[in-house]
């Protein structure tokens, strides 16, 4: 924080959080109340450091477990908090409280996904979220969502109706932008329920959203129909017909699910060149076809 900024501050506003922050008897809720109640041009300047002590703080093995007995005496588990993690979030994004601007309402779903982050990483409850700025960029355009608390991946909507004829490939632009964090990637992969039942595929499977990519996200679909399935001749009442069995065209509506999406984790690879690999004794001699087929 610059001097600079902190002499934009308004004077008022830092006077009163300041009082809170002093006040010993003061508990969380309050002093997140007197943040809130900062004019909003002084809690644009001063959020990216509440911010950056909420996750130090969070980032404490001790403040985790303070968490975690905090949430036990209110009669929360933190199992459950953390299972419903997304409707509470949307439940803060969609509050209409005229207090509350959109980078607040921004804030508190920080400081709600810092939290639940801080109870999925210790050791007490399995799982994780990772939070992902996205823009909707398109009318029509859906988040992509879990089908099911079980579920490894998101299922993507298409925003827009869209027809595929034998052979062809398209790309379906689904309306979001994102911003992924450092040492991530999402993957883009087909639905296996859908590719049971028809020719539609994603030919680049899977495609890969790179953390450096800001731009509206595009799945490549192609509907692997032949153009031409049989090529023949029917004679009915004494007459030829052309007997040709053509493809079936590939209809996606609007607002189908028609991919799916993960976030997975991207190390970076750093090369360490040896004169030669024969001294690691690992190798079992596999090769293509190397183990059979039983």
């Amino acid at each position: 924080m610059n001097e600079e900024n902190l002499s934009r501050l308004s004077t008022e506003s830092f006077q009163k959080l300041e009082s809170t922050l002093n006040n010993p008897e003061a508990d969380g809720m309050e002093i997140l109340a007197a943040v809130l109640s900062m004019e909003d041009e002084d809690f644009e300047i001063l959020r990216p450091l509440f911010q950056d002590i909420l996750k130090e703080a969070y980032d404490n093995p001790q403040v985790k477990f303070q968490l975690v007995q905090a949430l036990n005496e209110s009669g929360i588990s933190a199992a459950d908090l953390i299972n419903n993690a997304d409707e509470i979030a949307k439940v803060i994004l969609q509050t209409d409280d005229p207090n509350l601007s959109e980078s607040k309402k921004d804030f508190l779903q920080y400081i709600f996904t810092t939290a639940t982050n801080a109870l999925s990483d210790s050791t007490l409850n399995p799982g994780r979220y990772i939070e992902i700025p996205v823009e909707l960029c398109r009318d029509g355009a859906k988040l992509p969502s879990y089908a099911t608390d079980g579920a490894g991946a998101m299922d993507i909507y298409s925003p827009i109706d869209i027809e595929l004829d034998p052979g062809e490939c398209k790309i379906i632009p689904i309306g979001i932008k994102v911003v992924i964090p450092h040492g991530y990637g999402l993957l883009i992969q087909p639905r296996s329920g859908l590719s049971s039942r028809i020719k539609l595929r994603i030919p680049n499977t899977p495609g890969l959203i790179d953390e450096d990519y800001h731009e509206e996200i595009g799945v490549i679909v192609e509907n692997i129909e032949p153009k031409i399935k049989e090529v023949g001749l029917e004679l009915k009442d004494g007459e030829l017909l052309d007997g040709t069995l053509f493809g079936s065209n590939i209809i996606i509506s609007k607002g189908e699910r028609f991919a799916q999406m993960r976030l997975v984790e991207i190390p970076r690879v750093r090369w360490r060149q040896v004169a030669s690999i024969g001294d690691y004794d690992n190798d079992h001699g596999a090769g293509f076809g190397s183990t059979g087929v039983k």
